[in-house]
Formats: structure tokens, C-alpha cells, sequence
């Protein structure tokens, strides 16, 4: 018994050894880079990544954001929890990771991007293949920033407003409809391109969304919204939509624009849409044009919808609000997105889009989600984000953060406001949606690794074209 004790204890101290000497060949410098808030130059600083095996398992529930109102149709969320072993330190430039299986060997340093410190890779989660890092020229006005630490990826482009716009991208050119940021950056010949908006399965989005000056999707939620003005400025606030039609005499207060329309309820449905409604039968639409009422539709739905016009498409209780109406009847129909902050004139902006919740507010930190009433999916836990912001110059920056995977765990909406301010130099930036959504794709290569293990369909995306 006693050889045996001694055999054993004589192999541990072989594999403690071992270890150390595998410690000592794992701390090796990356170059990551690294931006300060005021700062427009970019420097790279050595960071040292330490591995480390312990017992500690901690577990967060890490999950995609979606809007509140229809939780259960949208696509922007997972709601799947995972169980993170990654454990981190206080100091910027150490990462400290507990991988629940053995650590495979790491790749050398000569085989890795100058941006990446090496991934641990387990059986449960693999890490995503080395991108080449996108070639920026000074000349270009763009800037390519990553951020890897304490078990974060970040990512950012950030793009010169004078050189560049930045503008929504509907999928597949109307509401509903889904497809990926990729497709969506490609199409528009972009230089830059995120995901936006939450949205449901069918592609309807949830938020206030006006693109080339017309409404292409509301909600009822008082939230962040960025506008785009015509002259490529932007700028952030809350916005709330309302919309009415006055009718013989009478004000009757819609439900929505370019959303699915439910029992008893008066939906707007204009180009933003498609060719048609896509509703059931079980309603009346009128078709308008010039103000005008040109057709009725009475039990007939998925009616084709004017170039010049919309259609008013009711159901329910609500068909008795225009019972009387007929072809040759005037209609006028006013609408607005009421600026809640005084950030601006939303209705006179050519763009919106709303998400949220804020993030950061002139310079400062300042996430309102509770404020803006979102779900604790959303505020709650560490999970892939997305953002949009803008430099103290004026210049976009569109940004997201990996998640739930071995190199980046993601982050809360706290940690995502940090890294927009003190790392990507935000003054003022907004949450859009996230979790398996998030995806950054630069002069037309995903730069980022999507949770889903792939690139999931979203219904809109913000591009960055040259002017």
C-alpha cells in the first residue's frame, strides 16, 4: 500500500510539473487593439491570456433580446440558458479560463490574426476558425477595432460621416420579410453592415421604423429610437408613435403601421409592406390614394396595396368605424413620432430606427432599460450584443460582441456600454437586437461569429454606403 502511495504521489508532482511548464508555454502576448474614449488614434498593447483549470462552475443565463409585446413570435430571441466554466479577474490583461474539459493545444501565434489572443476549444464548444483581419487605409476614413479580454470579443467599424452614410436595409426590400445581414450588405453594395431591429417569425419588426421618409413599422412601447437626418447626422432619443385617420367627422386612432393585424384593430399598410396586405378574409380594407377612398374590400384580404397610397384594413368591432364609407369618400390620415428627450425632429428625419435600450447619453453612461420597460431577457445576464453609435466627430460606429461560445462569453448591457465608450469612443450609442441575431459584416466578410453557429435571417439591417 504504502509503494503504491508513493507511486502516486510521485506522478502527481510529474503532472503538476507539467502543468506549470504548459502555463509558462500558454502566456505568450496578443496583440489586441484597444481605443480610448477621446481618442481617434489606435495603439495595440500586449496582453497576456492565463489559462487556468479550477473546480468553479459558474452559471448565467444568457439569453437574446426581443421585444416585450410579442414575446413568443419573435425570431431575435433564444431564451436558451447556458452554463458558462469561464472565470475572470480584475485586470484588463489577464483572461483567466475554467474549461471543463481538457484544453487542446493552441494554435501558435503566427497562425492567428493580430487581433485574436488563442481560443480554448472543448467538446461542447468550439471556437470559430481565425478571419483575416479586414485591410483598412487610412485614406478609406474607416477604422476596424477589436477588443478581446476577460472572456469578451468585441468588434467595431467605426466609418467617416463625410465619406460615408448610413442608412436602414429592409430584407428582401419590404415588411415582413427576413434574410441575412450578409445578403443584406451585398445587395446594397455596403462597406459595413449590423443587424437592427427585433422582430417577430414572420419578419414584421418591433419598433418605430421609418425608412426614405415613410413609417415601416411602430410600436407601442416608449423607447430608443436613432434618427438619420438627410444630412447623414444622427442623433438618439425616445420616440412615441401616433397615428389617425379622420373620417366623416370622426378621429379614430390606429393600431399600427405594417404589422400583423389583430381582432378588433385598425392597421396601415403602405409600399413598406410589399405588393400586398397579406391578411386574412376575415375584415374590410379600403384603399386610398390622394386621400381618397378608390376601392373596398369587404371579406377579401391580401389586397394589393397602391404605390401612391395605402390601405386602411380593419377587423372586428373596428369595421364599424367606417361602415358608412364608400368609393369617392375623403379620408385624411396624419401620423408622427413624438420626440420624448428633445433630441429632435424625428418626423422631419429621413430615417428611424428603433430598438434600444439607450446605452450611452453624451458622452456618459446611461443604460435606461428599465426605464424603456424591456424584459428581463433582454436586461438581465451576459449574451452577444449589437450597437450603433456615433463619435464625438460625427462618425458611425456600428459594433457587436460574440457570445455564448469558448473565445467570447458575451456581456451585459452594462459591460457592452463600457466597451462603446471607453473602447470604440462613443459619445452617444443604442442596443439593438442581439443573441443569435448579432452579426458584423465588413467590405462583404462576417467578421464576427454568430451563436447560432450560423448566420440567422433578420428582418432589417443598418448599412454604411459611400457617399
Amino acid at each position: 500500500m504504502k509503494r503504491i502511495i508513493t507511486t502516486m504521489l510521485i506522478a502527481l508532482q510529474i503532472l503538476i510539473t507539467q502543468i506549470d511548464v504548459s502555463a509558462e508555454e500558454l502566456v505568450k502576448a496578443a496583440q489586441v487593439v484597444e481605443r480610448g474614449s477621446g481618442n481617434q488614434s489606435t495603439t495595440k498593447v500586449n496582453h497576456v491570456p492565463v489559462y487556468r483549470q479550477d473546480n468553479t462552475n459558474e452559471s448565467e443565463q444568457n439569453t437574446d433580446s426581443k421585444q416585450a409585446d410579442q414575446e413568443a413570435n419573435s425570431t431575435g430571441t433564444d431564451n436558451s440558458n447556458t452554463t458558462s466554466s469561464e472565470q475572470q479577474t480584475n485586470e484588463d490583461d489577464v483572461t483567466v479560463f475554467s474549461p471543463s474539459v481538457e484544453v487542446v493545444p493552441i494554435v501558435k501565434d503566427n497562425d492567428l490574426p493580430d487581433y485574436s489572443v488563442p481560443d480554448i476549444s472543448t467538446e461542447q464548444s468550439v471556437p470559430p476558425n481565425p478571419k483575416a483581419q479586414p485591410q483598412m487605409e487610412e485614406a478609406e476614413g474607416l477604422e476596424f477595432i477589436v477588443v478581446h479580454r476577460n472572456g469578451i470579443m468585441a468588434f467595431a467599424m467605426i466609418a467617416d460621416h463625410e465619406k460615408y452614410k448610413l442608412m436602414p436595409v429592409l430584407a428582401r426590400g419590404h415588411v415582413p420579410g427576413r434574410s441575412t445581414v450578409k445578403q443584406m450588405s451585398s445587395s446594397s453594395n455596403a462597406i459595413g453592415a449590423i443587424n437592427a431591429s427585433y422582430f417577430a417569425l414572420s419578419g414584421d419588426i418591433y419598433g418605430n421604423t421609418k425608412i426614405n421618409g415613410i413609417i415601416a413599422g411602430t410600436t407601442y412601447y416608449t423607447r430608443t429610437s436613432m434618427a438619420i437626418n438627410a444630412d447623414g447626422s444622427i442623433f438618439f432619443g425616445r420616440t412615441n408613435y401616433s397615428g389617425r385617420l379622420t373620417f366623416a367627422g370622426k378621429t379614430i386612432h390606429i393600431g399600427g403601421v405594417d404589422v400583423a393585424r389583430g381582432a378588433n384593430s385598425v392597421i396601415i399598410y403602405n409600399k413598406h409592406q410589399g405588393e400586398t396586405t397579406g391578411t386574412n378574409d376575415y375584415g374590410t380594407e379600403y384603399v386610398v390614394i390622394n386621400g381618397i377612398i378608390t376601392e373596398v374590400y369587404v371579406n377579401k384580404g391580401n389586397n394589393k396595396i397602391p404605390e401612391n397610397g395605402y390601405i386602411i384594413s380593419l377587423h372586428g368591432t373596428a369595421t364599424e368605424l367606417f361602415k358608412n364609407a364608400k368609393v369617392g369618400d375623403k379620408v385624411i390620415f396624419d401620423e408622427s413620432l413624438e420626440d420624448v428627450d428633445g433630441a429632435g425632429d424625428f418626423n422631419r428625419a429621413l430615417h428611424v430606427v428603433g430598438a434600444g435600450p439607450r446605452l450611452v447619453k453624451n458622452g456618459a453612461l446611461y443604460v435606461n432599460v428599465d426605464e424603456e420597460q424591456f424584459p428581463a431577457d433582454i436586461r438581465i445576464g451576459r449574451a452577444p450584443r449589437t450597437a450603433i453609435g456615433v463619435t464625438k466627430y460625427g462618425d458611425y460606429i456600428i459594433a457587436v460582441v460574440d457570445g455564448r461560445q469558448a473565445h467570447s462569453r458575451g456581456c451585459t448591457l452594462q459591460e457592452w456600454a463600457e466597451i462603446l465608450l471607453n473602447d470604440f469612443g462613443a459619445v452617444n450609442a443604442m442596443n439593438l437586437d442581439g443573441g443569435g441575431s448579432t452579426e458584423l459584416v465588413v467590405k462583404g466578410d462576417l467578421v464576427n461569429s454568430p451563436s447560432d453557429g450560423r448566420e440567422r435571417p433578420v428582418a432589417d439591417a443598418l448599412v454604411i454606403i459611400r457617399n
